[in-house]
């Protein structure tokens, strides 16, 4: 584990600190009772972590003009530092990385009492026509605020639209104001291709912390066998954030990503051993506390 010189902590101790922060977890207590958990939690914590800090980075705004990243790839086998590990097969970092430094993308940041800062970065040499859909959960199902606007992102631009903009009228997104009980528990950004409806990017704001993720999003995962190989689609009815997906012979094309209540999408699985194995793992969800498992057949 790396340590700076002189400093009375390592860099275990700085995952552990935001774990907690993260997901309300005392991560001591969590090694030691439900281990597997912990590695789960504390690999997530790390890509959420980075890919929050970079979005933080490209916003409007942002006085800051780089950042390092401290290894591409570990050492040896084991809970290193890189961003893929020390075969070459990507890490949860690495997914978290490829989604903040998206050519097209959407990020939230809390600003209190002004709401949510919605910042919109086209890095590609074209304009882009898009479509921002806003959506304010309560439970991670019912919909209690939803609008919709389309945004021209000029060529090499960087913009930031404010929360209450987008809505047109007073309400707590952040629950900053406290007004009574908090009437969302997620908000979700999406930005899709105005003319053909692919995604682009999407967001997640938890206003009452990650708390919502402990609940039962009502997941479900199915092997499929295609021309290009297997695939596991994953359906859910209520919001399935931080998506991971855990398999002895096969490793996800993505991972770390968010389903929208109602939401569908199959994922490639790349095979990591013999590609004559059949698909055999399970499925994880929010802060790990939730398992769906899944067996593929041959035809």
């Amino acid at each position: 584990v790396p340590r700076d010189h002189g400093a009375s902590w390592d860099f275990e101790n700085v995952r552990d600190h935001y774990l907690g922060r993260l997901y309300g977890v005392d991560s001591v207590q969590l090694r030691a009772d439900d281990l597997a958990r912990y590695l789960r939690l504390s690999r997530l914590a790390t890509a959420e972590v980075m890919e929050a800090t970079i979005a933080e980075w490209r916003r409007a705004g942002s006085s800051c003009d780089g950042a390092m990243v401290w290894m591409l790839k570990d050492f040896v086998p084991g809970a290193g530092w890189g961003v893929v590990d020390s075969t070459g097969a990507p890490k949860l970092v690495w997914h978290g990385l490829r989604r903040a430094f998206r050519p097209i993308q959407v990020a939230l940041t809390d600003e209190g009492l002004n709401g949510l800062g919605i910042h919109l970065a086209n890095d590609t040499a074209a304009t882009v026509r898009a479509k921002l859909t806003l959506l304010c959960l309560q439970g991670g199902e019912r919909m209690v605020v939803r609008r919709e606007r389309e945004v021209d992102l000029p060529a090499h631009s960087n913009r930031t639209l404010s929360s209450a903009e987008v809505i047109g009228s007073f309400f707590d997104i952040t629950y900053a104001y406290r007004f009574g009980a908090a009437a969302l528990d997620a908000t979700v950004v999406t930005l899709d291709d105005a003319a053909t409806g692919a995604r682009l990017s999407d967001a997640v704001h938890f206003p009452l912390g990650r708390g919502l993720l402990d609940a039962d999003p009502g997941l479900s995962a199915e092997v499929i066998a295609g021309e290009a190989g297997w695939f596991l689609r994953l359906r859910t009815i209520r919001l399935a954030a931080s998506i991971q997906i855990e398999d002895p012979h096969y490793r996800a094309e993505d991972e770390g990503f968010n389903l929208l209540p109602g939401e569908e999408r199959a994922v490639r699985l790349l095979a990591t051993g013999s590609p004559e194995a059949v698909p055999s793992g399970a499925v994880f969800s929010g802060s790990g506390a939730n398992e769906v498992c899944y067996q593929g057949r041959r035809a």
